[in-house]
């Protein structure tokens, strides 16, 4: 229904929290916001969401702030996810300064936390791995660069492969399931791949085989601690890491042993709601809430 309606359902959602709470919303430090896509994170303002339509320039921290009263920050919605996976899930130990995640969905968002801060940028486009171009001869794709990584390694892209393959004449165990459905999944792909069909496999292996490279060339930029996996496509648990983890072994350097952790994250869909408080509770700190 648009950004007019998308901020008025999220404001009084907030009030319905506070009063499930028994709490008055003038009592409340801030509110957290997570939003898709590039956002200024300075001037609260989502700049481009590509998925979503009329989202483009959108002032959502200070709409926010005039509807419930209180003080708003905005934070990109992958960034939000990563700062409450290193606030309270996979990353809540606090030994742990450095933190990237991926999330694995429709595109791969991507936070990543440097001595304890979310990395933003110049700009605040800083952590779109998803877009990070892997192949210059690919497609051009949402962000209109061609080859991004989100091509080949999301969620969505196994599934999308797997239609492509069955169209132009694969067999697969898949091909009943395209029939009932209509579309394939993530989850599909990797049930058929665990009962042994090639085509799912094939599908596997490379889309491991980007996580596993990707994963490699984050540690070369940033020497995190430990990579965080979210989204549906963990739910295929060791199956998945055991082989992004080989293909990251694969890719890594020889000339000392890696450090870092790939873990699941840990808080499911609640990720970016705790971490979105997480930001606003540290702009409330920091006193840079407003």
């Amino acid at each position: 229904h648009g950004p007019d309606r998308v901020i008025q359902v999220m404001a009084e959602a907030a009030k319905n929290v506070a009063a499930e709470a028994d709490m008055r919303l003038k009592d409340i430090a801030g509110i957290g916001v997570g939003a898709p896509g590039p956002v200024d994170f300075d001037n609260g303002v989502v700049l481009a969401a590509p998925n979503l339509q009329g989202w483009t320039n959108i002032a959502v921290r200070d709409r926010i702030a005039e509807l419930t009263g209180r003080p708003a920050v905005l934070e990109n919605d992958a960034n939000a996810a990563a700062m409450g996976e290193f606030w309270a899930g996979a990353g809540r130990d606090r030994r742990i300064r450095h933190l990237v995640m991926f999330t694995l969905g429709t595109g791969i968002g991507a936070g990543i936390i440097i001595d304890g801060r979310m990395l933003h940028g110049a700009h605040g486009y800083g952590a779109e791995v998803g877009h990070v171009v892997v192949n210059p001869d690919g497609e051009r794709w949402t962000s209109g660069a061609p080859g991004c990584f989100e091509q080949y390694a999301s969620a969505a892209s196994a599934g999308r492969r797997a239609e492509e393959m069955i169209a132009a004449g694969r067999a697969s165990l898949l091909c009943e399931v395209l029939k009932r459905e209509g579309d394939l999944g993530a989850r599909a792909v990797f049930d058929a791949a665990k009962a042994g069909d090639d085509l799912a496999e094939e599908i596997v292996n490379d889309v491991t085989r980007w996580l596993g490279m990707v994963c490699v060339n984050v540690c070369r930029l940033f020497d995190p601690q430990m990579i965080v996996f979210a989204g549906g496509m963990i739910l295929a648990g060791d199956y998945l890491f055991e082989r992004v983890r080989k293909w990251f072994d694969y890719f890594d350097w020889t000339i000392l042993e890696s450090r870092v952790r790939l873990e699941p994250a840990l808080l499911g869909n609640d990720a970016g709601i705790i971490g979105a408080a997480a930001g606003a509770w540290d702009a409330h700190q920091d006193g840079r809430l407003r």
